[in-house]
């Protein structure tokens, strides 16, 4: 039987188990969108050697960026953390948006496919795709992205503040689950007013109960909850994910718990040392996941078709389609995100506070008379502790984006 770590002992090395998790998480992503969700969303690309049906590797990754939410957030300052959860996941985003959107309107009328609008863009640039019927997603596997961002800054507001600690958090915890079931199925039908579906949809509401077991998993590592406690509630987060679908996809429900089974094998025993001759493929492969989450599916249907029509075979479309993943990935992962991220948080904090001096140094305007100020820029906070601690091998391992489409659970 697993038990919990130690929280006094030593720090481990980077544990390839979690690595593992986010490679089956993401690449089963990749090719559940080419052999399942493609011919769905455009009939002519099927079928496939194979098909792929089961939706799990969202959930999957949504859990494991909770748990290292709850590891991650209590060291230094929140703002410091929040700054660096965004610098390593929104840039490299924006400029997939853009390349994206780009392709598409490129192929959009030669394939008879839809073509996004410079709306589409301006919503998807922003984050609030979800919010509206008239905003279509540049690439449906970007839903995960708005929800990740608001985790975080939940997490930035909620922890210093202590509403995470002590007799709350069950409470919390189940609400997570309770909740949004019963605004499912009282107010979010399919007869409910739009902005009823909006809220619902804009924060993702039957997700959140994802975020729930994450933290629930990390408090189980920690000694603050039991592991019978931990099963009802890993439990109850399955039932709730399987009525948010009203019941239509329960092999995918219980593949995602066979997968919670690994991230509590994970979070509380010992690593998995029969993988350690993978290491290499295994972490390389992890390292660049989201990227390739990022270019997978809809550059991947628009190649899929670009194949098709040369008349390349199923099998041949599907190994293009998940090199071109691979690559691709590698690319904004090398080219943008690691330097973007680089970047931001060595020269962000400073870059913000030389434009808070500027404003705080302009003179105010005189009022009956009065002397113009110019009042000194405040200090920095005291304590700016170094990004070490969430530089880029223990960042990358960290900071996963759920990924996948809008229909992967």
């Amino acid at each position: 039987m697993l038990t919990p770590q130690t929280a006094n002992q030593k720090r481990s090395p980077r544990k390839i188990s979690w690595d593992v998790l986010r490679v089956v998480a993401v690449y089963t992503v990749v090719v559940q969108h080419i052999t399942h969700q493609s011919p769905i969303n455009h009939a002519e690309l099927g079928p496939y050697p194979f098909v792929l049906p089961l939706q799990f590797g969202a959930s999957t990754l949504l859990v494991i960026s909770a748990f290292f939410v709850c590891v991650t957030v209590r060291r230094g300052a929140p703002k410091r953390w929040l700054w660096n959860r965004v610098a390593r996941l929104l840039p490299a985003y924006l400029v997939a948006v853009v390349v994206t959107y780009a392709v598409s309107r490129a192929v959009a009328t030669s394939f008879g496919w839809y073509l996004p609008t410079h709306t589409d863009l301006l919503a998807n640039l922003l984050l609030i795709q979800a919010w509206a019927p008239d905003f279509h997603w540049v690439d449906a596997s970007y839903w995960t992205l708005p929800v990740q961002l608001m985790s975080f800054v939940l997490a930035a507001l909620i922890w210093p503040r202590g509403l995470m600690r002590g007799k709350a958090i069950p409470i919390t915890l189940w609400t997570l689950v309770v909740a949004p079931v019963v605004i499912r199925f009282v107010w979010r039908h399919d007869d409910a007013a739009q902005w009823v579906k909006s809220l619902f949809d804009g924060l993702a509401l039957h997700r959140v109960a994802l975020f729930g077991v994450g933290v629930a998993i990390w408090l189980w590592t920690r000694h603050r909850m039991s592991g019978p406690h931990l099963a009802l509630y890993g439990v109850a987060v399955l039932v709730a994910q399987d009525a948010h679908s009203y019941f239509a996809d329960t092999p995918s429900t219980i593949a995602f718990g066979v997968v919670l089974v690994g991230i509590v094998a994970a979070a509380g025993g010992p690593d998995w040392a029969v993988l350690r001759g993978l290491t290499r493929p295994i972490r390389w492969l992890a390292g660049i996941s989201f990227g390739v989450y990022l270019v997978h599916q809809e550059l991947g249907f628009v190649l899929a078709r670009y194949l098709l029509d040369k008349g390349i075979g199923p099998w041949g479309r599907l190994l293009a389609c998940v090199a071109m993943a691979l690559l691709l990935g590698w690319a904004i992962t090398r080219l943008v995100e690691r330097p973007a991220h680089a970047w931001l948080t060595a020269h962000g904090p400073t870059a913000w506070a030389w434009l808070r001096s500027k404003v705080e140094r302009q003179p105010q305007a005189p009022n009956s008379g009065g002397v113009p100020v110019s009042p000194a820029p405040s200090p920095l906070p005291a304590s700016h502790p170094s990004t070490t601690g969430a530089g880029p091998v223990s960042s990358r391992e960290l900071e996963w984006v759920a990924m996948a489409s809008s229909q992967v659970r």
